[in-house]
């Protein structure tokens, strides 16, 4: 998917590779489906891995109410690991996204403040 809206570029692709993630030396997800998402408005923003709902092996709660909102993805959500609130969000998704960003639907973004990725082949 590639989308262009108003001087703000974006570009999803399959990212082809195993990715685990990990927290405090914890897994809290696995998978071969990840999404990089790759943009760029008045600034260029570090890609980011969505990683489908079904490959989180721990626990998410999503905190209440709309947090923000991208004008080529659509209103986000914060989520915190339940049981272990983060200082700031933990994660966060488009539950409903903007068509041209249909793919992340189903999928969850976390914050690499907390995270550790690690890549290796398929």
């Amino acid at each position: 998917m590639s989308s262009n809206h108003k001087n703000h570029f974006a570009d999803i692709d399959a990212y082809r590779r195993k990715l685990t993630l990990q927290y405090k030396g914890e897994t809290v997800a696995t998978t071969e489906n990840a999404l990089i998402y790759k943009e760029v408005s008045s600034r260029v923003y570090d890609p980011v891995y969505y990683i489908p709902k079904q490959d989180i092996l721990v626990e998410l709660e999503m905190e209440p109410g709309t947090k923000g909102h991208c004008p080529i993805k659509g209103h986000y959500h914060n989520w915190y690991l339940k049981g272990d609130r983060t200082a700031s969000y933990f994660a966060w998704s488009y539950e409903a996204p903007l068509p041209v960003a249909e793919e992340i639907k189903e999928h969850i973004a976390f914050n690499p403040a907390y995270i550790t990725f690690i890549s290796a082949p398929l």
